[in-house]
């Protein structure tokens, strides 16, 4: 089936257990194993969290577009597609792999997490945003690296609340094979460039991106900051989000248990019917179990 009937994006590739799809405040659970996830729709505020295990990629619409890839245990959402290979994305917590062809024209791909932006034109990068709550306070660990061309990171506090706040700060520019670090205990820390640590390299050789791409394009031009980058750097935003986002799987996953329930209570005693409410029964225990982790780290957040 086509990619690319109705969307500007979709799932090229999965592997693994499932992921689930939040979209216009309703959760849908997706068994990878059942292979029926490869050219699903993603649209404009589509949110999607992996299981453990799993991994996405999203195919960006257009020929010179580029693949999203997503890690395990990543919550993910997608702020604004331009239909050309280009968009806003934030990570909310995880590690992804973006390749980006040569975009054209005003096209532009942003990627924000907590406070630090990355901006490309044409690339091979990967950004990773994780919460180490065993440290007292939850310190905020952000990593961007590049594997291939360039990208723009720019670093913002809590005063950079606009796009016009943003264009004023100097974008650092991360060569291929070098990354940044930012730790929210050092905040004011400058950004510096070192090489890439060999087990994020050797993460990305055992998973690396698998829908094919073009081959990157490097560029000295100064990106256009997007409108529709999001500069929330409040961390209740993230707890609320997985908060939420617990809630909505969680009335999910019992919802199908009930349906699981109650259909192995009345229909009658056969393989189909058994195979039906079992397999109900299963994907609704996991997903409240999911539920139950993200509501949870949600409030070891401080």
């Amino acid at each position: 089936m086509p990619l690319f009937s109705q969307s500007e994006a979709a799932i090229s590739y999965a592997e693994g257990n499932g992921f689930q799809l939040v979209r216009n405040g309703q959760s849908t659970s997706y068994d990878i194993l059942k292979g029926d996830v490869l050219g699903l729709p993603i649209q404009v505020g589509d949110m999607i969290l992996t299981d453990k295990n799993s991994f996405v990629e999203i195919q960006l619409n257009s020929g010179n577009g580029g693949v999203v890839k997503l890690a395990e245990d990543t919550t993910f959402t997608v702020t604004s597609l331009d239909g050309n290979g280009g968009g806003v994305f934030k990570l909310i917590f995880g590690r992804i792999r973006v390749k980006v062809a040569a975009l054209t024209g005003g096209s532009r791909l942003w990627v924000s997490g907590y406070d630090t932006v990355a901006g490309v034109r044409g690339t091979d990068f990967g950004y990773d945003l994780f919460y180490d709550i065993a440290d007292e306070g939850g310190e905020r660990q952000t990593s961007v690296y590049c594997f291939e061309g360039s990208v723009d990171v720019v670093q913002y506090d809590k005063k950079t609340v606009s796009k016009i706040d943003l264009m004023a700060l100097e974008p650092f520019i991360l060569n291929a094979g070098k990354m940044v670090k930012t730790r929210s205990t050092t905040p004011d820390a400058k950004l510096r460039s070192v090489k890439i640590d060999n087990d994020i390299s050797s993460y990305w050789s055992a998973y690396p991106i698998i829908t094919a791409v073009g081959l990157p394009a490097g560029g000295t031009e100064k990106l256009e900051v997007s409108e529709e980058l999001n500069l929330d750097s409040s961390l209740e935003t993230v707890k609320r989000t997985y908060e939420t986002g617990g809630k909505i799987v969680f009335a999910a996953g019992v919802g199908m248990m009930t349906i699981g329930g109650l259909l192995k209570a009345f229909l009658p005693d056969n393989d189909s019917a058994n195979d039906l409410s079992t397999g109900l029964l299963a994907i609704g225990g996991t997903s409240v179990l999911a539920a139950g982790g993200m509501m949870i780290y949600s409030f070891t957040l401080p």
